[in-house]
């Protein structure tokens, strides 16, 4: 009698934690999948969420995507790319002109007949900056306005 009271009790306490962790997984698959919870997300939900996310503004900004475009100019030719334009110096020489650049990589200013420093990245302030060349130089260019 004794054995078939301890064998029920083995039973019942094998039972529970079966119970219990069956409990555990199905209150886990109910709550992730799919949800903020879920650590897996598939490339074609991504790609579809980012599609969405293209050309929409945001709070204070507005995403926009443009490409470097490569320039050549020769010595004594001006770069004016425009306000909010970026310049980066790639090959040979040139100084600013105007009234001045940001320097983005150095975190300084560049003022006018300063040399730019190679493979830095260049904000123009305004529409009247730019640089120009002490020699033939390459530059990559995005225009502003």
């Amino acid at each position: 009698m004794k054995k078939k009271i301890i064998v029920l009790i083995r039973s019942v306490v094998l039972a529970s934690i079966f119970f219990g962790s069956g409990m555990y997984v199905g209150a886990a698959t109910k709550s992730g999948a799919g949800s903020q919870n879920d650590p897996v997300v598939s490339l074609s939900y991504l790609e579809y969420r980012l599609s969405q996310l293209e050309g929409k503004t945001g709070t204070n900004t507005t995403q926009v995507q443009k490409n470097f475009e490569k320039k050549t100019i020769e010595r004594g030719e001006r770069l004016l790319p425009g306000e909010g334009g970026v310049i980066v110096l790639y090959s040979g020489a040139c100084t600013a002109v105007g009234k001045g650049l940001v320097d983005l990589t150095g975190g300084t200013v560049i003022s006018e007949s300063t040399a730019i420093p190679a493979y830095s990245e260049m904000l123009v302030p305004s529409g009247d900056s730019g640089v120009v060349a002490a020699e033939t130089t390459v530059l990559f260019v995005i225009y502003g306005k």
